[in-house]
């Protein structure tokens, strides 16, 4: 429940041990095919896909701040030149 709280309030690094550990403790006493393992294992799952979207996005904004930055640099007739490439695309 602790680690679910944490992934609530995005707490990803420390709720992603927690979950690590209780989902050890569900395979070793309840079973690896046991309905609670199973939930375990995919808030686990969810948890590692949410804290990965961060860096996607992260990666994504700086690429596209790369792209403005050069935009903002170049002449206006490049620009102008460019948006027609793209618009034909």
């Amino acid at each position: 429940n602790l680690a679910l709280l944490y992934d609530s309030q995005g707490r990803y690094s420390d709720a992603e041990p927690l979950l690590i550990e209780a989902l050890a403790m569900c395979q070793r006493v309840l079973g690896v095919n046991h309905p609670t393992t199973a939930t375990v294992r995919e808030n686990l799952a969810i948890l590692q896909r949410q804290s990965n979207l961060p860096a996607i996005w992260k990666g994504r904004l700086s690429h596209l701040m790369q792209i403005l930055k050069a935009i903002l640099i170049l002449p206006f007739s490049l620009l102008w030149r460019l948006a027609k490439k793209l618009i034909r695309n």
